[in-house]
């Protein structure tokens, strides 16, 4: 049984959000339901279709959550914990996720088009089918991540750490990958037109025509 100091934090915290969506002039139907949502979500850790869009909860604690269907449009939540958190088609659109803690989420077929990740840590993630269109991922630890069938066209890749990663039959079309470290990363099948990649260290990582790669390759 939850204590009543959390239900009372739970309830406090909820509160303040609704506080937030009236200064910003929101229906207050909307204020009412994303509160609920929102209440449910740091209750149990578990949401169904949430209503969350232009939520302000930079630093929230989210850890191990399942999020289904849920709609995080233009939500602020940079410096958030997320780690080992579940998500199906979650609608991430145009929020802010940077410096945000990502470790070990399973996401399938959400949507992160334009949302920044700048410096996030989504390390031995699994993010199957997502779209990150024009995202920004500069700084970000992606390392053992699983990119496969990604979207990334336009993506902000620079100096981010890629190691190990899978990008098998990922869309990297005009993305920015200057810095980035691709060490050992599979790019198997990848679509890589329009990418400069002669300033990312691609040692031993297999190019999208199967052939493993040296360049970066410290030379003894």
């Amino acid at each position: 049984m939850k204590s009543t100091a959390f239900t009372h934090s739970v309830t406090a915290i909820a509160s303040a959000f609704v506080a937030s969506f009236m200064t910003m002039g929101i229906a207050s139907s909307v204020q009412a339901q994303n509160a609920g949502h929102l209440q449910e979500l740091l209750a149990h850790r578990t949401c169904q279709r949430c209503e969350l869009s232009g939520i302000a909860a930079n630093g929230v604690n989210l850890r191990e959550s399942f999020l289904d269907v849920a709609d995080l449009r233009k939500s602020s939540l940079s410096g958030a914990t997320l780690a080992f958190s579940t998500m199906y088609y979650a609608d991430f659109r145009g929020a802010d996720l940077s410096n945000s803690d990502l470790r070990n989420t399973f996401l399938i077929h959400s949507d992160l088009i334009q949302v920044n990740l700048s410096g996030a840590n989504a390390r031995n993630s699994r993010w199957k089918y997502a779209d990150l269109t024009e995202a920004n991922l500069q700084n970000s630890n992606l390392i053992d991540i699983e990119l496969v069938y990604a979207k990334l066209n336009g993506a902000n890749l620079a100096n981010a750490s890629l190691r190990n990663a899978s990008l098998y039959g990922a869309d990297l079309t005009g993305a920015n990958l200057k810095g980035a470290d691709l060490y050992r990363a599979d790019l198997t099948n990848a679509n890589v037109t329009n990418v400069d990649l002669s300033q990312a260290n691609l040692c031993r990582a297999t190019m999208p025509d199967g052939k493993v790669s040296m360049q970066g390759c410290m030379q003894f």
